[in-house]
């Protein structure tokens, strides 16, 4: 049990480090979509010419975003669920039950990696001419003397790499039902939800 325990700790650790990673990182993402929608508003409205790139940065900044912080939402069950049928079941059928959700997730997640790599790294992902453009306004080529090309492939990216730390998540929460089966939930008992997703301490 102790290697076991401390195998869970281990992921357990990984995990919490590129969550609160990701997270940190969301708040910056919707930070600068909200910065990048004002300024559209500001040139739209006030200048009269809107600018090229705002909307296609937005929403991408938009799935970033969404994609840094889901695995948080999944790690301390964030969703939205039923969770009348569990209550009432013994601990032991609860865990077995819990544990076949979990397994049946992670096989959705590891079809969906598959599409998501595969869409990422399809050739007929073109440039982003809107984000392009903004390269070129901002002078950021002239100024590096690059020829730096912004394509729709790096806010595909975000879906994957999304996945792949919903599998880290998957594979812990797995690991904390079977030592919930095998010994108990003192043992390993279930995730507090953080005081960010309503849950107190």
């Amino acid at each position: 049990m102790k290697v076991f325990a401390t195998l869970v700790g281990l992921l357990s650790k990984i995990n919490e480090f590129m969550l609160a990673v990701g997270r940190r990182l969301g708040v910056v993402a919707m930070v600068l979509m909200v910065l990048v929608i004002l300024l559209q508003i500001f040139f739209r409205y006030v200048l009269n010419d809107a600018l090229a790139w705002p909307e296609e940065a937005a929403r991408g900044l938009m799935i970033w975003m969404m994609a840094l912080v889901v695995p948080t939402a999944y790690r301390h069950a964030g969703f939205v669920s039923i969770e009348m049928l569990p209550d009432l079941l013994p601990a032991k059928i609860r865990a077995v039950l819990l544990f076949t959700i979990l397994l049946l997730s992670s096989a959705v997640l590891v079809l969906m990696l598959d599409q998501a790599w595969a869409h990422f790294s399809a050739p007929l992902l073109f440039d982003s001419s809107g984000l392009n453009r903004l390269l070129q306004d901002s002078g950021i080529n002239a100024l590096l003397g690059t020829e730096l090309q912004f394509r729709t492939a790096y806010i595909y990216l975000a879906m994957s790499v999304m996945l792949v730390v919903m599998l880290f998540v998957s594979t812990e929460l797995i690991l904390r039902q079977i030592g919930t089966f095998i010994w108990t939930d003192t043992v390993f008992p279930a995730l507090p939800r953080p005081a960010f997703l309503g849950g107190g301490k």
